[in-house]
């Protein structure tokens, strides 16, 4: 596998910062798990080929996980919880109910449109797990299998139309104790920037690359993404 670097923008006059991007190619199937261990993670394009870059990825570590699932087995496809909940793994949802749970999900979350290419184009290793409250979709996730150890929740969304049900944490905790059930090692969570990622550090068994190594300290990943939603300005961004 090889690096290649994308020089975006810079600036040295009255203030000092440098732009880019990193991809990894050339990755052979024997070096995916190495390369998700060194914080490559994969993205799909708009035309749906995909590519790895470089990010501050977060990871379970199964081998340290023991949070409780609400959800009981009742079934080979699916799971139910005590709210009537269920789901099922790689169901047939028509693609007009995929899109419409994934608008409306941005749309309560005020999020733009960045994850479409994902919804709409998928590999050969993606499965969708999608939840149910009373036999109707109301959730999906996406589910990327990389190796037979390690596996990417690469998005989740719902549609809100019951919040109480926190359809959110409860999958994530439910996706995790899938994975661990099928003897996986690591389950990715994507990147961890802003305040929206914080919750992923009280997951038992959460590790975040730094850059260099993989960290189990909260304390300096909570700041950093605190420090990630207040910057507001390129002047802020060339002092760290």
């Amino acid at each position: 596998m090889k690096i290649i670097f994308d020089h975006k923008f810079g600036a040295q006059e009255k203030t000092h910062i440098e732009h880019y991007t990193a991809t990894l190619v050339d990755v052979r199937d024997d070096e995916t798990d190495d390369a998700l261990s060194q914080g490559w993670l994969t993205d799909l394009n708009s035309n749906g080929d995909y590519h790895w870059y470089q990010c501050r990825s977060t990871r379970c570590n199964l081998n340290k996980f023991s949070s409780e699932s609400n959800f009981i087995d009742v079934g080979e496809r699916e799971y139910i919880n005590e709210n009537g909940m269920f789901y099922a793994m790689n169901p047939s949802l028509d693609n007009d109910t995929t899109e419409k749970i994934y608008n409306q999900y941005c749309k309560y979350k005020g999020f733009s449109d960045l994850f479409h290419p994902e919804v709409t184009n998928w590999l050969d290793c993606d499965y969708k797990m999608v939840y149910y409250d009373n036999h109707n979709p109301i959730a999906w996730s996406k589910m990327r299998m990389y190796t037979e150890y390690a596996m990417e929740t690469v998005l989740f969304v719902w549609d809100y139309t019951n919040p109480k049900l926190r359809v959110g944490i409860n999958s994530l905790i439910h996706e995790l104790h899938w994975a661990k059930g099928n003897n996986f090692k690591y389950v990715y969570m994507g990147p961890g920037y802003e305040n929206g990622s914080i919750y992923k550090a009280n997951i038992d068994g959460f590790e975040w690359w730094t850059g260099s190594e993989w960290s189990t300290n909260t304390v300096e990943y909570i700041r950093l993404c605190k420090r990630d939603s207040s910057t507001t300005t390129i002047e802020q961004l060339s002092n760290y």
